[in-house]
Formats: C-alpha cells, structure tokens, sequence
C-alpha cells in the first residue's frame, strides 16, 4: 500500500514539473493575474473578464466584478461583450478567404464591385481598404463636424457610404499613409454583399462562427437586436453615479460583434493553423501593408502585426459604448490573451502586461539607442524654439530651451548628437532639423517620417481677427458656421454642435478646443476665401465663404 502511495507521489511531482517545463503552472495564474486588476474594480462594479489560451486551450479564465448591475450578475468567460474595432479582423479573414477562393482579387479596385461609387484620381484597391491606406474619408469625424454626437444619434451603413460619394477628392494617394478608418470596413462589408449574395454578417456567421463552433458569437445588425447573454456596460460619474452606456448604431465591419473569452479562444485557431480557408488565406490575413515608400505599415487584414520585446505579435484593441477589448497572439509560443471589459477606462488591464508575466524569460529589450551627445551652445539651441505645424495641417510640436537643454511640447529634453538632429533618451527616434530659404523643417523619424514646418505665432492686435468673422459653407456637409468673436476670443457657432473656440497659433491657422485645427485660405487679392478643417484621422474638409 505505502508504495502504490509513493507512485502516485511520484507521478504527481513528475506531472507539475512537467507543467513547469512548458513554461506555465496554471495554479500561479490566478494570483499573477489578481494583482493587476484595477483597484477601481470591485465585487460591486463593473469590471473585466480574463482570459489565457495556450498550446489551443483556454488554461485560465475569470471574470471581475459585474457584468449586469441590475441584476448582479457577475462578469464571466461565458458572457458576451461588444469587441468594438477587434471586430475587424473577422471580416478580414472573410476577405482573404474569398480571395484564397478566386471570389475577388484584394488587388481589384473598389469600382469594380460598387455601382455610382466615386472614381478618384488614384485607384483605390480591397487591400487599400482593408489596411487603412485608401485616403478615404472616416464618418465618425464627418458626423461630428455636422454636429451629430456618435453614440447618440442614429448613423446607417447608408450615411457612412455616402460621406465617401460626397468627398470631393482624396485625403492622400492610396498605398503611400496608414490612417485608421472604421468605415472603409463598413465599404467592405457592402462589398461581399455584392460578392456573395449573402449579408455580410450572415456569410461571416456561416463560414467563420460555425466551423469554429463560436456558438455563443453574435453580430448586432440593427439597433436594439436582442444579444442572448450579454453584458452591459457603465460608466461612472461622482455627481451621477452609474450609467448603462448605450449606442445608436449597428453597423457590421467596423464594429458589433458580441463575443466572449470561450469563443475567443477557439478563433485563436485560425492564427496556429490553417484549417479555416487554407495556407493562403492564413498567409493573405497576416501579411502587413507596405507602403509606397518602403516603409513596414505593421497592419494586416484587420489585424496588427508588430513585435513586443522581441516576440512577434498580432493584435488588436476596441472600443464601443463603454467596452474596451484586447487580443493578442504570441505565435512562437502559442499563447493567446483576451482581456474584455465592460467600465472602459475604469477597467482597463493591459494585455500585454499579462503577455509579459508568462513570457518574460523569452522577451529581450532591445538596448536602448546609444546617443553620442555634442555640445550645442544655448544660442544655437535657441534659434530653434518655436513652433511646427504639421505639414497635413493636423497637428503641431513646440521646441523651447528648459535648463539649458531643448525641449520637445515642455516635457522631453532633446540630446543634440549632431548640430541638426537631436534624440530622446529611451527612443528609438530622432529628430532633424532642415534649414531652407523658406523654412525650418522638422523630420520625426520613427520607422516613418513626418515633417513640420516652423510657424511666427501669430497674437492678434485686436483688429486682425475680426477679419475671419463671417459665415462660412461647405458643399460636402452642407452645413454653415458662423465664425464671430466674443470677450476677444474667435469662436465657431452652428446649431447643432453648439460653440467651438478657437486658438490662433499663427497667422491663419488655428486650433480648436475640439480637437480640430482650422487654416484659413486667402484669395489673389489676400481676402480670407474660406478656411479648412482637420484632425488625426480627416483631412482638408472645405469652407467658402459666403458674407
């Protein structure tokens, strides 16, 4: 008797230690993962739900606090989520299974499959969109401009087509920028419409849900559908307590999938094998966009493709309502983390923190950028100050002296490591300075490269910008702001969105408290014509003056 005990000791030990050899002890998961929950999240909030796939099999999974308050039904891995933008991948792997198939040619120009679609100067392609390189426009930021809240006013598939049929030109020639849109995926979703003869989520549902057995998967295609066990989510205010974040639109492509960590688990399948749509199809999902000019866009077909520490990862985040999802897949070890929460920010666990505490012996940091530091007198350092605006008008970077050293917007002291180029401690980057004639440039060189150009700032000496006062129409949205000025500010007023204030930064350019940047443009005889909008994701929305 006492040997068949010491066997099964032995067979015990033999079987932990071989779990230990694989690199995970499922019994020390749970309190790795427990000391990175948000202290906000409590038994009595909202939360999030966690889960490890590993070798294809969900080794953990445990929900947080509450996925329905009323009810006080507690967050688990059986309960479904919105995964807002990680809904993109699911119709990227449909696009390139229908092209493994010789259904369609991601290739093809986006006319070829839409009937009275706009032809721009450049072809834009399936890849084109399927990448975020199309130089279309995105609704979300059209929606706002016009004054609609997202979220809150009804948005249809039909709109956002429409915002594309109404934009007069291209924000930039395909292939050669990387801008997020989430509606060039509602454009796909129209197409394999056409394509299959079968409504996009129907065929997804068909041909990628079931073969996987994601039963529990469901995609809202109209708003106010019934989600069988879904989660709500919230948000929190001091004055007003809990909110039930809800949402005005359901439009497939971009969003609405409604998932959970169980059926999660099984789509890590198809990045470990190619058993759904064959070798091409996996290799046609994976294969990031180059840009024109050579550079590594680092996104797939609806999916991230970058490197962690070292490792190589795909990946993606969403967010609707008040859902935030992630899903990372670590391919050289087969490890997959799903982390879905339902009290946005308050419940935010990051993703690839956890991938680090199982996969840390594996990762290496790459050594930090060995800047060799000149000495650059301050009056050399001090011809540089200033600011740069963006050469797409959309954003701006300020260059100040602090203590003897140049600083990048007041916080990053710059190492000068020639007399024109400058880098960061603990970045990979570098900054150089262009002199010209007409300018000063500034080249942020990342992996990509984008310049600015050194502006005079521009204060008002309290007639010059009574001169931008007026109305101002544009033919794309068809809409009017009034631009007029009060307690010496220039404000935008337009009855839907109320008041935008803004901020002149130099002469005729300016930015809002919105987020916008406004350059107004001028005609031969120097009389301010009409002005120009843009932000991070639109670019270039007109404005004629009209008195």
């Amino acid at each position: 008797m006492k040997k068949r005990y010491y066997l099964l000791f032995v067979i015990l030990i033999t079987l932990s230690t071989r779990t230990l050899a694989q690199g995970i002890r499922t019994f020390e998961i749970e309190a790795k993962i427990d000391s990175l929950i948000p202290s906000r999240v409590k038994d009595s909030t909202p939360g999030l739900v966690v889960g490890i796939v590993k070798d294809g099999k969900l080794i953990f999974n445990k929900g947080y606090g509450l996925g329905n308050m009323a009810y006080k039904i507690p967050n688990d891995s059986k309960m479904v989520y919105n995964l807002g933008s990680v809904t993109k991948q699911f119709l990227g792997y449909a696009f390139a299974m229908l092209h493994s198939q010789g259904k369609l040619n991601l290739d093809d120009s986006v006319n070829m499959y839409l009937d009275d679609w706009p032809t721009f100067d450049h072809p834009v392609t399936l890849r084109h969109l399927l990448t975020h390189t199309s130089g279309y426009r995105e609704a979300y930021t059209i929606s706002e401009l016009v004054g609609r809240a997202i979220d809150v006013d009804r948005l249809t598939q039909d709109e956002c087509l429409q915002v594309i049929r109404n934009q007069p030109s291209l924000e930039f020639i395909p292939g050669t920028r990387h801008t997020y849109n989430s509606t060039t995926y509602v454009v796909l979703s129209e197409i394999l419409k056409k394509v299959t003869d079968t409504p996009a989520d129907e065929w997804v549902e068909k041909n990628i849900f079931k073969p996987l057995e994601m039963n529990s998967t469901q995609i809202e295609s109209y708003v106010g559908e019934l989600i069988t066990n879904a989660s709500e989510s919230y948000s929190f205010d001091r004055e007003k307590g809990y909110s039930n974040e809800k949402s005005n639109r359901a439009i497939f492509g971009a969003a609405d999938i409604y998932s959970s960590v169980e059926d999660l688990a099984k789509w890590f399948t198809i990045f470990r094998s190619d058993v759904l749509g064959g070798n091409e199809t996996q290799n046609e999902f994976l294969k990031p966009f180059i840009l024109t000019d050579g550079t590594n866009s680092e996104y797939a077909l609806g999916i991230r493709a970058e490197m962690h520490n070292g490792l190589k990862v795909y990946h993606h985040t969403g967010g609707h309502e008040n859902f935030v999802s992630q899903l990372r897949y670590y391919p050289d070890s087969d490890l997959g983390i799903i982390v879905l929460t339902n009290f946005g920010r308050n419940g935010w666990l990051s993703a690839s923190r956890v991938a680090e505490l199982f996969l840390e012996a594996e990762m290496t940091v790459a050594p930090q950028k060995e800047l060799k530091v000149i000495s650059l007198k301050k009056d050399k350092l001090t011809q540089l100050e200033g600011i740069y605006v963006a050469q797409t008008l959309n954003g701006t970077l300020n260059l100040s002296v602090a203590d003897e050293s140049l600083t990048l917007n007041g916080r990053n002291p710059l190492v000068p490591i020639s007399e024109n180029n400058f880098g960061i401690k603990g970045w990979s980057g570098e900054i150089e300075i262009e002199h010209s004639s007409q300018s000063t440039f500034l080249h942020l060189i990342d992996g990509q490269k984008e310049t600015y150009y050194k502006v005079e700032k521009w204060e008002d000496n309290g007639e010059q910008l009574k001169t931008y006062e007026g109305k101002y129409w544009s033919d794309e949205l068809e809409i009017v702001y009034n631009l007029y000025i009060e307690n010496g500010e220039l404000n935008v007023k337009n009855r839907w969105f109320g008041i935008m204030k803004l901020q002149p930064i130099s002469k005729d350019f300016f930015e809002s408290n919105k987020g916008y940047y406004v350059k107004f443009t001028r005609n031969q005889q120097g009389e301010i014509s009409g002005l120009n909008i843009n932000s991070e994701r639109t670019l270039n929305v007109h404005f004629n003056r009209i008195e």
